[in-house]
């Protein structure tokens, strides 16, 4: 029988790991250390999460950096596709999002934390992301599934600042991913969407 390594809860200690990522060795904990961290499963590209989620990080830049939040995603599909993609998103939606992507082919960190990334399932893996305090102690676990992907990123937005001793409202601001690309695509300090362009040329039938 395969043994399966016991999830981190919260109260625990985020298991630690080293991973080379594009700029180079990335250790955890010790990325995050002396500040709080947002560990996500990245949703599958193309996808409505994929916009909602880069969208909401993206326009939430200032706010993280406000609240000492550092974020880090992990993938199961190779950083090529996902820089490909990251790509058009920047040329194409307005979206640049600078969190660092781990590649995590062979699931071993998501087997770690439990985290479900992409569209590739792994039995035992339900958690969308973890909020991970300055110490390295788990704080938050949003599971799937949910409601609505806007569902995790209200939970991530209220229970990181109730974590950090904020006045939190009873009522979030409604989240709507179609307008922070309106604003992304309307703010300097972000690439600008350009037209999909299609070739004219005229194909000869066989």
């Amino acid at each position: 029988m395969e043994h399966r390594q016991k999830l981190p809860q919260i109260g625990d200690l985020a298991p630690s790991f080293e991973v080379q990522i594009e700029k180079g060795l990335l250790r955890f904990p010790e990325y995050c250390e002396g500040c709080w961290c947002i560990f996500f499963a990245h949703p599958a590209n193309f996808t409505s999460a994929w916009t909602m989620f880069s969208a909401f990080l993206a326009m939430k830049e200032r706010w993280l950096n406000e609240r000492n939040t550092k974020v880090l995603a992990l993938s199961n599909i190779s950083l090529r596709q996902n820089n490909q993609w990251a790509d058009k998103a920047r040329r194409f939606i307005g979206i640049y999002l600078k969190a660092p992507v781990i590649e995590d082919l062979d699931f071993h960190i998501a087997k770690l934390y439990g985290l479900a990334s992409g569209r590739r399932p792994l039995p035992g893996c339900d958690r969308l992301a973890l909020i991970i305090d300055p110490e390295g102690i788990v704080r938050l676990i949003i599971y799937r599934p949910l409601p609505n992907i806007e569902s995790a990123l209200i939970d991530i937005e209220r229970e990181l600042d109730r974590l950090q001793g904020k006045v939190v409202e009873e009522e979030a601001d409604h989240f709507d991913p179609l307008e922070v690309v309106e604003q992304l695509d309307t703010t300097d300090n972000f690439y600008k969407a350009e037209p999909a362009y299609f070739s004219k040329k005229k194909i000869n039938p066989n």
